[in-house]
């Protein structure tokens, strides 16, 4: 039988793009793509594997937007890493008519060679709500998700803030998240469900240099944080989650628009 997140996913982008305002769809289709390689590829705060080639395409049209991003090891996953990615998201912005932004969106996360004996699953979806406002010059997203598959719930929130460097025709950009999440179902081939639970932080900074027109260089350095962490596989005892981590990363890419 075809998996049913084939169909549901196709069904929402439909739905996205026939509920966009009429304004909306009349607006010309404009694009990004941005490779970037990153000395580490930590997600949440669990540690995914070394350095990774991470590739965002992103499209958007008016106040709809949707892409692709995908991650490639470069240097192996490790064991508790289910390897390659490539993840399908998409949104529709909502403007409250004050400061705000309420933006629902959904990403199909998919990963082609996990290994299924592992515990690790192929495809998850997670529906999400994200409000979006600026204050004071921080740009702040609080953002609740909501994993199908993995009864995972998420409570995240980002914050941006761009320090203008006119001397240097550039800028410093600040970027941090803070969240939580509480997994119900997270080991797909264990006998009985495995919880996990914890939070996560990660601070960064980046600094972009125009090259032309339509492409930067991007170079950043993240530091990323688990805390509180635990799992727990069905009647066995609680543990701690050996794929926390606390570390920094570097990164370099370059994004080009269209």
């Amino acid at each position: 039988m075809p998996h049913p997140l084939k169909f549901l996913l196709p069904s929402l982008l439909t739905g996205f793009v026939l509920g966009a305002p009429a304004a909306a769809r009349a607006d010309e289709w404009t694009g990004s793509v941005s490779p970037t390689v990153v000395s580490r590829h930590i997600f949440r705060g669990q540690d995914r594997g070394g350095a990774a080639l991470q590739t965002a395409i992103d499209f958007a049209n008016g106040d709809f937007g949707a892409g692709l991003w995908t991650s490639v090891p470069l240097e192996g996953s490790g064991p508790s890493s289910p390897g390659a990615e490539a993840d399908i998201y998409v949104g529709q912005d909502f403007h409250t008519g004050g400061q705000l932004t309420l933006t629902p969106g959904a990403t199909l996360y998919t990963y082609p060679r996990a290994d299924r004996t592992l515990g690790f699953r192929r495809t998850t979806f997670e529906p999400s709500l994200a409000i979006h406002g600026s204050f004071a010059g921080v740009s702040l997203t609080p953002k609740l998700s909501h994993d199908l598959n993995l009864e995972a719930t998420t409570l995240e929130v980002a914050g941006v803030y761009a320090l203008a460097l006119p001397s240097f025709g550039t800028e410093l950009d600040f970027n941090g998240t803070t969240g939580t999440y509480l997994r119900r179902n997270e080991v797909s081939a264990f006998a009985g469900k495995t919880k996990a639970w914890g939070n996560y932080t990660q601070i960064g900074v980046s600094l972009p240099y125009q090259v032309s027109h339509r492409t930067k260089l991007v170079v950043g350095w993240t530091y990323a944080v688990g805390s509180g962490a635990f799992i727990k596989p069905g009647a066995f005892p609680t543990t701690a989650d050996p794929r926390t981590t606390a570390r920094g990363f570097a990164s370099l890419g370059c994004s080009t628009t269209f």
